[in-house]
C-alpha cells in the first residue's frame, strides 16, 4: 500500500472503521506485537459509539473492538473490509 505506520502503544488516538465502515476515533487499549522490520502488529481499541440509543445516565456507551488490522495489511487488489485502524493524520 506504500502507507507510513506509525507505532502506536495503548492510549493513543487511532482512525478505527468498524464492520459497517463507519468511522470512529479510537484509543488504543493493547498492542500484539512490535512495530519491528516491517511488521504492523493488530491493536485493541474503545471508542464512543455511534448508536445514539445506545445511551445511559453516564452518556453514550462504549463499544470495543479487537484484533484489528492496519489498513496497510489489507489483502491486495481487493477492497478493505471493515474492522482496520489507521494513524490520525
Amino acid at each position: 500500500m506504500g502507507e507510513t505506520v506509525t507505532a502506536v502503544k495503548p492510549g493513543d488516538a487511532v482512525k478505527v472503521v468498524d464492520e459497517r465502515y463507519a468511522d470512529h476515533i479510537g484509543l488504543v487499549t493493547a498492542v500484539h506485537g512490535s512495530f519491528d522490520a516491517g511488521y504492523v502488529p493488530c491493536v485493541n481499541v474503545v471508542y464512543v459509539s455511534g448508536d445514539q440509543t445506545k445511551a445511559d445516565g453516564y452518556g453514550r456507551q462504549v463499544e470495543r473492538l479487537s484484533s484489528l488490522q492496519h489498513l496497510s495489511q489489507g489483502p491486495s487488489g481487493m477492497p478493505h473490509p471493515g474492522r482496520y485502524w489507521e494513524n490520525l493524520s
